[in-house]
C-alpha cells in the first residue's frame, strides 16, 4: 500500500513522521508485510493476528493477547514497516512524534523519549475509545534498509489501563526484540 500525505491522517490515526517524509521530501511511504528476519517470538500469552487481515488494517504484524475471560477491548501489539524511497532516514528528533498520541480521543502524553542519536522515539501516553481509558507506546526508528531505502518501522502497543501494569513487562519484552530485529548501523547504534 502507497500512502499521499493526507491518508497519514484521516482523524483517527496519525503518523507524524510518514507525513513529514511525504511533504518535505517527496517520500512514497509503503507499507511492507513482516518479514522472517524481523519476526521475534512472543511472550506465551500472545498470538499473531491472521496476516491478510492484519494487512487490510495497514499493519505488517499484529500481536493479541489472549486473556479470560474475553475482554472488551483486547490488548493488541501493532507493528509497521514502511519504505521511504531514495531519502536519507528521517532524524525523528526534529519532528513531533506525539502527534501521533494526541490525535487520538481524550489522549494525554505523558512520556516522550529519543535515542540513537534522533533516529528513535518513544511516546507513552493514554487516551479514550468506546468509553474506555487506554494506555499507548508508541516506538518509531528511522533507518537505511540493506537495499539503501529510507525506512521507518512503528511498534505500537495499547492495553486498557487496568490490565497495562500487568502487562507492560511483556509489551516492552517485544519491544526489546523487535528493536534488536531492525537495529542497523544506519540506525544510529554504531
Amino acid at each position: 500500500m502507497r500512502y499521499q500525505a493526507d491518508e497519514c491522517r484521516d482523524g483517527k490515526r496519525v503518523i507524524a513522521a510518514l507525513e513529514y517524509a511525504i511533504a518535505n521530501f517527496a517520500a512514497t511511504a509503503e507499507l511492507r508485510a513482516s518479514s522472517v528476519s524481523a519476526d521475534f517470538v512472543p511472550p506465551p500469552a500472545w498470538y499473531d493476528m491472521e496476516t491478510d487481515v492484519a494487512h487490510s488494517a495497514m499493519a505488517s504484524r499484529v500481536l493479541l493477547r489472549s486473556e479470560t475471560p474475553p475482554p472488551t477491548f483486547v490488548s493488541n501489539t501493532v507493528i509497521q514497516y514502511f519504505t521511504l524511497g531514495d531519502i536519507d532516514p528521517i532524524r525523528l528528533s526534529t519532528i513531533d512524534t506525539t502527534l501521533d498520541i494526541q490525535a487520538l480521543p481524550g489522549a494525554t502524553v505523558v512520556d516522550h523519549t529519543v535515542g540513537r542519536n534522533g533516529y528513535l522515539c518513544a511516546d507513552y501516553g493514554g487516551y479514550v475509545a468506546d468509553g474506555l481509558n487506554l494506555h499507548v507506546r508508541r516506538s518509531q526508528l528511522a533507518y537505511l534498509t540493506s537495499t539503501g531505502q529510507s525506512a521507518l518501522a512503528i511498534f505500537t502497543a495499547t492495553a486498557p489501563v487496568p490490565v497495562w501494569e500487568t502487562i507492560e513487562s511483556e509489551i516492552r519484552e517485544m519491544e526489546d526484540l523487535w528493536l534488536t530485529k531492525i537495529s542497523t548501523p544506519t540506525s544510529g547504534d554504531s
